[in-house]
């Protein structure tokens, strides 16, 4: 039974931002006795099931999109569902810096488990997908089936949801495990939102993540014959160089795409065992030391000389999930964050430009030509 629907389907636009935590199952303990304290209040748990579609073709995940349908409902004392719902949502290309995700959300009550692409085509969503998508080639692909357990953080004005979810991604043919902690800010700072991912990351070993439940599902599909010649291996696009843009424009844009190829890197690491990535995770730590070391006015900055310690530490750790990853991808994050805030603006130098296009090249033959598997 649906609730609270809208014959009139006026869509709910969001725009998120959020940080995300990925972790061990045998770490939930220890994150379960962070999140116990009086700062985090607790609410009912929710059970999802979401199906996620898209054409033959990929066109809305090319295009940088996702488009599920998605019942839920809470669970109550008695583990019966209850306030059960049916939501069509569409998520459109966001950017990704800092960890920080940030993109465009439609949401549409529905009666029943049945697409409704009139919903798409008669708003303003439609003007956000590319205009050679095929709305009529739209199909299931996967779903994700999970527990969502919830709790609300709230520092003056700062309003935060941290959502745990656990449960799998699957196919006709693979499934795996899903096990992910979500801080969404509701309103407010999301300086906050590090604060307080990094207050759990010293309690409990998290990875800083921007892999997206449905790229899992695409990651899943790819192993189907069906659709291996579609999805491709992910190898990140290296920035484009402009020796007109400054100083720190031009920094942000390369460590933001370095600290997201090493986290991936480390993602393959510690939960697909691809032993291959210990080289990997070594020569991209380096090279986000070598980003460091580029510019007189990034390299003079005491933020930078610590980060660059933290990289000597993490250089010399194992590839598995212990706290130091959890706590350098997030202060990598921060520290990005706060940059992105700084006004101060600088000429590239001859030598920096000469520099960035030696840098650019040991990018390209490092990550692209290895590729970066999702």
């Amino acid at each position: 039974m649906v609730t609270d629907s809208n014959p009139f389907y006026h869509p709910i636009m969001n725009h998120e931002i959020e940080l995300k935590l990925r972790l061990n199952t045998s770490e939930l303990p220890l994150l379960e006795k962070a999140l116990a304290h009086p700062q985090f209040n607790r609410e009912p748990t929710l059970k999802l099931l979401n199906r996620y579609f898209d054409t033959p073709q990929m066109g809305l995940s090319q295009g940088g999109a996702a488009l599920r349908i998605r019942q839920q409902g809470i669970i109550d004392a008695h583990g019966a569902l209850t306030d059960e719902r049916i939501i069509q949502t569409l998520k459109t290309r966001g950017t990704s810096s800092a960890g920080l995700h940030q993109r465009m959300e439609w949401d549409w009550p529905l009666t029943a488990v049945e697409l409704d692409l009139g919903l798409i085509q008669s708003g303003e969503a439609q003007e956000h997908l590319s205009a050679s998508l095929n709305l009529a080639e739209i199909a299931p692909l996967f779903t994700t089936d999970f527990q969502r357990n919830v709790w609300m953080y709230q520092q003056d004005d700062t309003l935060i949801e941290l959502v745990l979810d656990q449960g799998e991604v699957s196919t006709d043919e693979h499934r795996i495990d899903l096990l992910e902690l979500e801080l969404e800010l509701k309103q407010g700072e999301p300086e906050v939102l590090f604060q307080v991912a990094q207050q759990l990351a010293e309690q409990c070993p998290v990875l800083m993540s921007d892999i997206s439940k449905a790229e899992r599902g695409y990651g899943l599909l790819a192993k189907s014959a069906r659709y291996a010649g579609i999805k491709k291996d992910w190898a990140g696009k290296i920035p484009t160089f402009d020796e007109q843009q400054d100083v720190i424009g031009c920094f942000k844009s390369y460590f933001a795409f370095q600290l997201s190829s090493l986290q991936r890197s480390l993602e393959y690491g510690i939960w697909d065992g691809q032993k291959n990535q210990n080289e990997k995770t070594g020569l991209q730590i380096q090279l986000l030391k070598n980003l460091l070391s580029l510019f007189t006015h990034i390299d003079c900055l005491p933020d930078a000389q610590l980060l660059k310690r933290q990289l000597d530490q993490a250089s010399q750790s194992p590839l598995e999930l212990i706290r130091l990853w959890g706590q350098l991808s997030l202060a990598c994050g921060h520290w990005l964050f706060n940059l992105s805030n700084d006004s101060a603006a600088f000429t590239l130098s001859e030598d920096e430009i000469l520099s960035m296009r030696l840098h650019i090249e040991q990018l390209s033959n490092a990550l692209l030509a290895k590729g970066i598997r999702s």
